[in-house]
């Protein structure tokens, strides 16, 4: 894995819980911090990719691809993000082939 070291102002609130989740983790704060940068990049590709996919950038296949998940999870984060299923025949397909193969 290639690491680089990387600089950022965060609020005492956040290095208190950053030290309480590396307690939890019985891991060192370099490895909690990249930990929850994990988690919340992968959290904010999905919501990006529900944002698009209900502005209609993105159809249902393209947005759970794009969010790094399954079409099964990407059709539950937009249950979580109150976002409604927008599909017609030809994007069923199309997520069909995208998870499955022809």
């Amino acid at each position: 894995m290639d690491v680089t070291h990387l600089t950022g102002r965060v609020n005492r609130e956040q290095i208190d819980m950053l030290d309480k989740i590396s307690r939890e983790e019985k891991i060192d704060r370099s490895a909690a911090l990249r930990k929850v940068l994990d988690i919340g990049i992968h959290e904010y590709m999905k919501r990006k990719a529900a944002e698009r996919y209900r502005r209609g950038v993105l159809s249902i296949g393209k947005a759970a691809e794009e969010a790094g998940v399954s079409l099964a999870e990407f059709i539950k984060v937009l249950e979580e993000e109150g976002i409604p299923l927008m599909i017609d025949a030809a994007a069923i397909d199309e997520a069909v082939k995208a998870d499955f193969g022809e």
